[in-house]
């Protein structure tokens, strides 16, 4: 008579297929994730040295048991993936990293082992994505986030790793959306919002990101739509709300940021 495996002996091989499986992966997604610095050894004292890192290959020199000159990582195919430039065991000078078909996606420079000088990171058709300066490790100046077509998505300047100046925004058709300032990476100035055609749309006063002092919210046309006054970032006193015309549609009254009272009209 044919033997018919019961319920539970499926279950068993089932369970069993399953863990070998999950296995497999863990094994998989651990040697991707591996970092890099833990294959390199610090017993070498000179020469040449290569190591495989998952399907890719690492090869550079070492000098008094440390990384130096260019290191470079490549694709399973002998195609270059990553040019990187080391001095005493840091990153130092140039790093690029290119895509499968030999596009850039990344450019940028190090010194001592800290980003130092321009970065540059590429979309895959190639067109900019993100443009950023930095001082030892540390954002300085302007920085510039790019949409996929290719026109300024934002605007920042940065000063000692913190947004410092005016940040502006753009739509994906070139129009300003918004210009906010900051000081020391806070909101501290006039914070205000645009209509596509230039008109504008709210303005709000901050102190240290803390809103301060008078909101407005304009229509299109640039009639009131909203007035109101902040007192220690929030809502204070009467607010008043406008139609397109200009006539009073709602009158709120706050108390620390606590609505007290609601007129409409």
């Amino acid at each position: 008579m044919l033997a018919i495996p019961n319920f539970a002996e499926k279950t068993m091989k089932m369970k069993k297929l399953v863990f070998i499986l999950m296995c497999f992966v863990l094994v998989s997604q651990t040697a991707k994730t591996q970092d890099v610095k833990d294959l390199i050894p610090d017993t070498i004292a000179e020469g040449p040295f290569t190591i495989k890192y998952g399907n890719m290959t690492i090869s550079g020199f070492f000098k008094d048991s440390l990384r130096t000159g260019n290191w470079i990582t490549y694709f399973p195919t002998g195609q270059v993936h990553i040019i990187e430039s080391f001095a005493s065991g840091e990153r130092d000078g140039i790093y690029v990293k290119l895509g499968r078909r030999g596009a850039i996606e990344k450019q940028s420079n190090y010194s001592n082992g800290k980003l130092h000088g321009k970065r540059v990171d590429f979309n895959p058709g190639g067109k900019t994505r993100l443009v950023e300066n930095y001082n030892h490790g540390k954002l300085e100046g302007l920085r510039t986030v790019f949409y996929k077509k290719g026109t300024v998505q934002e605007e920042s300047y940065y000063r000692n790793g913190e947004k410092d100046s005016t940040s502006k925004w753009y739509d994906t058709k070139g129009n300003k959306i918004a210009e906010y300032y900051y000081r020391n990476g806070s909101f501290d100035g006039w914070q205000r919002t645009y209509y596509a055609n230039d008109t504008l749309k709210s303005e709000q006063y901050f102190e240290n990101n803390m809103a301060i002092g008078e909101y407005k919210q304009y229509f299109i046309t640039g009639q009131v739509k909203e007035i109101g006054v902040y007192k220690n970032g929030v809502k204070y006193g009467k607010w008043n709300e406008f139609d397109e015309s200009g006539k009073l549609i709602r009158e709120t009254r706050y108390r620390k940021g606590e609505q007290v009272s609601e007129k409409n009209y």
